[in-house]
């Protein structure tokens, strides 16, 4: 008997989940987003402008769905980065730490806005400022005040992701003890391109081995198109499996983990199966160079192509010492597709 890990018989959707446009500080419009994305092969886009929550329904067609949805940031007031190796004194914006966080609505037409308060949304223009609802909560980068914004956000009807950690600048002391978190941005695309640093399965595992079991892994391109170039557009993307191109069904199936991730602009590796049969996990895929399974502590395996050949199949039998595991399908470009952890015991018959 079958058991999918990933949903069958349903459609899949490719989402950018972390996007800005001129509604904040990215240089095209939320109707140029779409048509650029639309022309990639995208079917959702986030539009995650800085601490303001729109309706963007308008933008929605039958091939094309509008995430109501925020970035939401805390700031150190003072630096508590490392000492400066030659003893020099900055306080500057460079060294100070900050959390950013993505909240998806439930509801598209939900534009309160839970944790925010309308100071945080300092240089937006006025008619945003005119139509500003909030429940005027003041954020600070403190652990605690960090999960109960994230507590307000999911009480409110909210998804709340993890993003760009390293260009944050945060460590284990702030990620390992967050909670109530739906994802973790293991690709921030635009961040990568700039750093080399921000693609960040690592910190997904370390998360997941404190404890965070529930917790899923996406990507996003975090695009402000500066210049009106698409350089840091297209790279790391979502894909939702979902009955139909409704808001309701594809934000049940993000809540549901009916996702995986995969990075690279043009033709990305593709999950096209993932079950469990006779105890066996078992990986339908596109091309690829090679298929890991990743688990707890030191429980890893690949299954790779003879000869550097491609594979579009790999198997790996079930074993407790896992604990959980997360796939990952990496093709000859260096691109990779990833799975959110699933539990061994969910899966294992005895």
């Amino acid at each position: 008997m079958k058991k999918y890990l990933l949903p069958e018989n349903v459609n899949w959707y490719r989402a950018n989940l972390h996007c800005h446009t001129t509604v904040s500080d990215g240089q095209l419009t939320p109707e140029e987003v779409k048509e650029a994305y639309k022309a990639k092969g995208y079917s959702i886009v986030a539009y995650t402008d800085h601490e303001i929550l729109l309706d963007h329904s308008d933008l929605n067609d039958e091939n094309f769905l509008a995430i109501t949805s925020s970035e939401y940031s805390a700031n150190e007031a003072q630096t508590t980065y490392h000492p400066d190796p030659l003893g020099a004194e900055n306080n500057g914006w460079q060294r100070r730490r900050v959390i950013h966080m993505n909240i998806f609505s439930k509801d598209p037409h939900n534009t309160t806005q839970p944790a925010a308060n309308l100071e945080s949304l300092g240089w937006l223009s006025d008619k945003y400022k005119d139509t500003f609802k909030g429940d005027g909560y003041k954020r600070e980068y403190t652990i605690e005040n960090i999960n109960e914004t994230i507590r307000r956000c999911n009480e409110a009807g909210f998804l709340v992701q993890y993003n760009h950690p390293v260009w944050s600048l945060n460590d284990k002391e702030l990620y390992l003890n967050l909670k109530g978190l739906w994802s973790l941005e293991i690709l921030n695309y635009a961040t990568e391109r700039i750093t080399g640093k921000e693609y960040c399965p690592y910190i997904y595992d370390e998360m997941l081995a404190s404890g965070m079991y529930n917790l899923c892994c996406s990507m996003g391109d975090d695009n402000h198109n500066r210049g009106r170039s698409l350089a840091h557009s297209f790279g790391g993307s979502t894909m939702i499996g979902a009955e139909a191109l409704e808001y309701d069904k594809v934000l049940e199936a993000m809540e549901k983990g009916h996702i995986y991730c995969t990075s690279g602009q043009d033709n990305p590796p593709l999950i096209h199966a993932l079950y469990v049969e006779d105890n066996v996990i078992k990986v339908d895929c596109s091309p690829a160079k090679a298929v890991f399974l990743n688990g707890f502590a030191r429980s890893y395996r690949v299954v790779e192509g003879e000869n550097g050949e491609e594979i579009t199949h790999a198997e790996f039998p079930l074993d407790k010492g896992d604990v959980y595991f997360r796939i990952t399908v990496r093709d000859k470009y260096g691109n990779n597709a990833h799975t959110h952890s699933y539990f061994v015991k969910d899966y294992i018959e005895y």
